[in-house]
């Protein structure tokens, strides 16, 4: 599945969150869901290797973060760190499976848009 993302400064998604919460702007269906402030802030989150887990969790479906962790060859506890960072930002479920956790991929496909502004649209004004 693919996922878009946005890239955008602090300051205007700060300012497009303030607008939906007041109702003036309302996001489009194709609009991102996922927004970072930076690209750099992305690649961290999303380094080939990240994206590489991603798509060997699609593929082979482990049971448990141990089992990733041995298919992955990465150490469970970095790769625990890294499982809760991509689920923060939806990339990822954490599924509670009695005493262990099933990780889920959400998204191995990646659309990006960078914007540098942000501006809201008003409609013509009431008379």
């Amino acid at each position: 599945m693919k996922a878009l993302i946005g890239v955008m400064p602090e300051e205007h998604i700060r300012q497009r969150m303030l607008a939906i919460v007041k109702g003036e702007y309302k996001p489009e269906p194709g609009e991102p869901k996922v927004w970072f402030t930076s690209v750099n802030s992305l690649a961290q989150v999303l380094s080939n290797e990240n994206i590489e887990l991603l798509r060997l969790m699609e593929d082979q479906k482990p049971e448990s973060i141990t089992e990733l962790a041995e298919m992955s060859g990465r150490q469970k506890s970095n790769l625990s760190v890294t499982l809760k960072t991509l689920s923060s930002r939806g990339f990822v479920r954490l599924e509670k499976q009695g005493r262990g956790v099933k990780p889920v991929a959400l998204f191995t496909d990646f659309d990006i848009q960078v914007k540098q502004e942000f501006t809201v649209k008003f409609g013509p004004k009431a008379a």
